[in-house]
């Protein structure tokens, strides 16, 4: 009988140590289970889903936002992407929710983090209070970095590795697609400078200011407003661009989104034409990120006269 009991204690103190062995390790896989990854904007959701395809669950929760740079999670989201497997952020700032959430550190990975040098500026201060520490503030970045293409492939090559350490077993399928979406990348971004190249003597007008990396890595003339394509064009408005077009010879106005047609109008009555640049931080509509961005190309060689 005693030999019964130490043999019985013994299988629990076994079992009991695999499954606290099991726990410790943030990125193990439940065999027959997919890992959950989480996303916070469109591009990466795209590299992760290009690169990953069926090998994992991937989760968008600001989806259906158009920005999801203004999302901020509930409750519920923040209690699932602490269980997740792993979180893609995207990092320079998008993500102004994660400085008053907590997260598991060893599950969120910042796409942006190996290249924070080529960072740019988004002229914005955060202020913010971890615990104790008391209020301070960081200087915010210029966030959307996937409209430079050679950033998007250091950021899809992020989530690759990422995705690596997560799920071993797939190495060889994520390399292999890592590969080709990281070709087509820097095909586009080839593509993008060839066209603006040595064509710099166009000044146009974004906007919003959320081109920047676009400017940067381009080489593209352009100056930043705070408008909206669906809210009318007042006086002000009109009197803020009529300005802008006497000193710099404005030709464009770069939008975000369709504008309302009565802005088209009165922009052409001043000699501006209106031109449909789109930042690709939310889900594309009926496309996706590489169709978009071809789109945004052809739209800048509309700009620089460019006819093939």
């Amino acid at each position: 009988m005693k030999t019964l009991i130490k043999w019985l204690a013994f299988s629990l103190l076994l079992v009991g140590s695999c499954k606290s062995e099991k726990k410790s390790d943030p990125t193990s896989i439940v065999s027959g289970e997919k890992p959950v990854v989480y996303v916070s904007n469109y591009p990466i959701y795209f590299f992760a889903s290009e690169i990953a395809g069926e090998n994992i669950e991937l989760r968008f929760p600001a989806a259906e936002l158009s920005d999801p740079s203004v999302w901020n999670p509930v409750a519920d989201t923040i209690a699932q992407m602490q269980s997740a497997d792993l979180i893609l952020v995207n990092g320079a700032s998008f993500e102004s929710w994660l400085m008053n959430v907590s997260l598991p550190q060893q599950a969120v990975v910042n796409t942006s983090q190996e290249f924070s040098e080529r960072l740019l500026s988004g002229g914005k201060t955060f202020t913010h209070s971890h615990g104790d520490e008391g209020e301070h503030q960081h200087e915010g970045t210029a966030f959307t970095t996937w409209l430079n293409l050679e950033l998007a492939a250091k950021q899809a090559e992020s989530v690759k590795e990422a995705l690596t350490r997560l799920h071993p077993e797939k190495k060889s399928v994520f390399e292999e697609n890592y590969r080709k979406l990281a070709g087509d990348l820097m095909q586009l971004h080839k593509e993008f400078q060839h066209t603006v190249a040595g064509k710099n003597d166009k000044t146009m007008v974004f906007s919003h200011p959320v081109y920047q990396y676009l400017e940067d890595a381009y080489g593209i003339q352009g100056k930043s407003l705070h408008w909206e394509p669906d809210t009318p064009l007042d006086h002000d408005m009109l009197h803020e661009i009529g300005h802008l077009q006497k000193d710099h010879r404005i030709e464009y106005v770069i939008w975000e989104g369709e504008p309302l047609a009565e802005n088209v109008e009165k922009l052409k009555k001043m000699g501006i034409q209106s031109v449909v640049i789109t930042p690709m931080g939310g889900a594309a509509d009926q496309t996706n990120f590489m169709e978009g961005m071809r789109k945004n190309l052809e739209a800048l060689k509309e700009v620089y006269g460019i006819r093939e």
